[in-house]
């Protein structure tokens, strides 16, 4: 099964919601496997701009520190899942990266 998941980092460690400088890593999942990886530093930080850019990755669940109730629920009505740091402790895909 393919799946896109999206990693939003800022220096080492979960992004805590979106900001300047956080990084956007998007990987393509194939069969349990990391089969390619992007990498985009936001332009804008808008709930809009990264919803949009989500749905247009296609990306299916985006891992990140905190994130503001508001865009929670915007990529919930795309269809796009998040889990936040509380939620990913027996996560399997996360797990498998070291961070700060």
């Amino acid at each position: 099964m393919k799946k896109k998941v999206a990693i939003l980092t800022q220096k080492g460690s979960l992004s805590r919601d979106i900001q300047t400088d956080t990084k956007v890593n998007i990987f393509d999942i194939e069969n349990e496997e990391v089969s390619g990886v992007e990498q985009i530093v936001l332009e804008n930080t808008s709930n809009n701009y990264f919803s949009l850019l989500m749905a247009l990755k296609k990306v299916s669940m985006v891992y990140v520190d905190s994130i503001n109730s508001d865009l929670k629920n915007i990529l919930l009505k795309i269809g796009i899942t998040t889990k936040c740091k509380e939620d990913i402790i027996n996560d399997k895909f996360i797990n498998g990266f070291i961070f700060d």
